[in-house]
């Protein structure tokens, strides 16, 4: 059985052509975001699986927030 201690960490790659502007989307919040290549990598770092659950919750959270910002902002664009 695994100890409830043991860190965990979950790393996920984006790729997406608006990968600079996701990342600068999510500089307030409390994981690491960096972009290259058109790579968004984002990763979070915790010491138990229940931490890990609330913190990937809230990364997936953001990350649909972020994207569907970016989307009304690019439909305002094409409307204009």
């Amino acid at each position: 059985m695994t100890q409830k201690s043991n860190p965990r960490a979950i790393k996920v790659l984006i790729f997406s052509n608006l990968s600079d502007s996701l990342r600068d989307s999510l500089a307030t919040e409390p994981f690491d975001a960096n972009s290259s290549n058109e790579i968004l990598t984002c990763s979070i770092n915790a010491n138990s699986t229940v931490d890990i659950r609330a913190r990937w919750n809230t990364m997936m959270r953001s990350l649909i927030g972020s994207e569907e910002a970016l989307m009304s902002g690019n439909q305002l664009v094409k409307d204009e």
